[in-house]
């Protein structure tokens, strides 16, 4: 684990029903090789987001510009296009996929359950999933069927948590002097799922959800890790936010 860090960026934010969110992505890295988590919202939608994104424009509304895309701030920050090893992906919902197809060199670390879930989406409208997003050919997946210890240190590790979606992933860290930090992603948007004043959202199923929430909040509280939520305006203000890091 000697020498991870961790970088916090946003590509944005989406407003809907009023409540204006953040959109986070996360830059890893580890003496074996830069790692970027998400990548926010993708170029696309900095553009033109009804081209992209279709009646999910009128529902998600986005305020982001080029400039705030993954690769134009990574680029800023000098991580540039070939130098990422990988790219992991919690999920590929519409908010989660700004750096496919960005970085070239890099594998893309998905769950199995959620490129299938995908690939045979029907409806963006119902799924969440922009099929331009993933359908490249270009892009070197590397599908896991369960946890996975990314660098085989304990350092970064990989955590089902179905539900939200079906292939739904969170992010255990452990770092030399911050200690350990959970990204939950979308498994929890907010403190207020967290702490039971809200269900998570479950685009893929409530119980998965419920489960995943559960099993989260237990290696929390068996870790004492700092939490990062998915979505969440208020928390996201608290924390460092890249050129500042968690060590």
């Amino acid at each position: 684990m000697a020498g991870l860090e961790l970088f916090l960026f946003d590509s944005g934010t989406l407003a809907l029903g009023g409540l204006e969110v953040p959109v986070p992505f996360y830059l890893l890295r580890h003496p074996q090789g830069d790692v970027v988590v998400d990548g926010g919202n993708p170029l696309a939608v900095a553009r033109d987001p009804r081209a992209h994104w279709g009646g999910l424009a009128d529902i998600f509304v986005v305020h982001m510009t080029e400039e705030q895309h993954c690769a134009a701030q990574l680029a800023r920050f000098g991580i540039y296009p070939d130098s990422v090893a990988y790219v992991v992906q919690t999920h590929l919902h519409i908010d989660h996929t700004g750096a496919l197809g960005h970085f070239p060199s890099a594998t893309v670390i998905v769950h199995e359950r959620e490129l299938e879930a995908a690939r045979t989406a029907e409806s963006a409208e119902s799924t969440g999933y922009i099929r331009a997003d993933y359908e490249r050919p270009e892009l070197r997946w590397q599908t896991i069927g369960g946890e996975r210890d990314l660098f085989g240190d304990g350092s970064v590790r990989l955590i089902e948590t179905p539900g939200h979606s079906a292939g739904h992933m969170s992010l255990l860290l452990q770092l030399d002097q911050t200690g350990p930090m959970l990204l939950t992603a979308d498994a929890s948007d907010n403190r207020d799922q967290w702490e039971g004043r809200a269900h998570p959202r479950s685009l893929h199923s409530r119980e998965d959800a419920n489960r995943s929430m559960e099993d989260l909040r237990a290696l929390a509280a068996e870790t004492g890790a700092l939490v990062v939520f998915g979505h969440d305006p208020e928390n996201w203000a608290q924390l460092a936010h890249a050129p500042e890091s968690y060590r």
